[in-house]
């Protein structure tokens, strides 16, 4: 007959439990706290592990933008902008100026040139005395309009204080028209200066004309005869000036 188990003893069947019992024990306890841990990791109440040094550093901060150097370096570059609009106005309203004196300067030297081709021709025996004077008549008419015309023109062109230089700060679109209008410019100086001599010799022998009706030049066809032979060289320096210009609009 098989003998019967006997129950274990008190001390030890409470060594059993503590062995089984402890460990489970701390395993919850552990895992509440890993638990606990996380919940405050997410909230941001504890670093989270693992993370960069460099986001948890206060030197890393990200420092607030500094809006006071930047509305200086906006006002500095609208500044710019304005100065540069205003210099492309005045360098285009200084061209355009000299555009009115070259085309009053066209229309005077094309009366003044028939005026002295006129004699010219008379003397060589290719027009008549009479259509002579009617080619003096008609550009002297004319000379009265041309120089008025002119002298306004060269007036308003010399108060212009504007300039075609080159300005910092400008966009690349006000730089390209700067430039275009300040190419027309040095191309408008060889006509101007050549138009300025034939125009200064016609309205020279306009004055002449207007004293000789009051009596107040001497011989005054010995003294147009002087100014017929002098007129020539300005007359063709004009042409040929006239003749090469050629520049871009502004």
């Amino acid at each position: 007959m098989t003998q019967a188990k006997r129950a274990l003893p008190a001390r030890r069947r409470r060594g059993v439990w503590i062995l089984v019992v402890v460990p489970l024990v701390l395993l919850v306890a552990a895992t509440f706290i890993l638990l606990g841990l996380r919940r405050q990791a997410e909230v941001g109440t504890l670093p989270i592990p693992l993370e960069s040094a460099e986001s948890t550093s206060p030197a890393a901060t990200v420092s607030p933008p500094n809006t006071t150097s930047r509305d200086s370096e906006a006002k500095t570059a609208k500044a710019k902008t304005v100065k540069a609009a205003a210099a492309l106005k005045g360098c285009e309203a200084k061209v355009r100026a000299a555009d009115q004196v070259m085309a009053a300067g066209e229309d005077g030297m094309r009366h003044w040139a028939e005026h002295v081709q006129a004699q010219t021709d008379a003397l060589a025996g290719k027009i008549t005395v009479g259509k002579m004077e009617d080619i003096f008549d008609r550009t002297m008419k004319a000379g009265d309009e041309d120089e008025q015309r002119y002298t306004a023109a060269v007036k308003a062109y010399r108060q212009r204080d504007g300039s075609c230089r080159a300005v910092g700060g400008a966009s690349a679109q006000v730089a390209k028209q700067l430039t275009r209008c300040a190419g027309r410019g040095r191309a408008q100086r060889a006509v101007l200066v050549a138009a300025g001599d034939g125009m200064a010799d016609w309205t020279k022998h306009l004055a002449d004309m207007r004293r000789s009706k009051h009596g107040k030049v001497h011989n005054p066809q010995k003294k147009w005869l002087k100014t017929w032979r002098a007129a020539p060289p300005h007359i063709n320096a004009y042409g040929k000036a006239a003749d090469r210009f050629s520049a871009p609009r502004c």
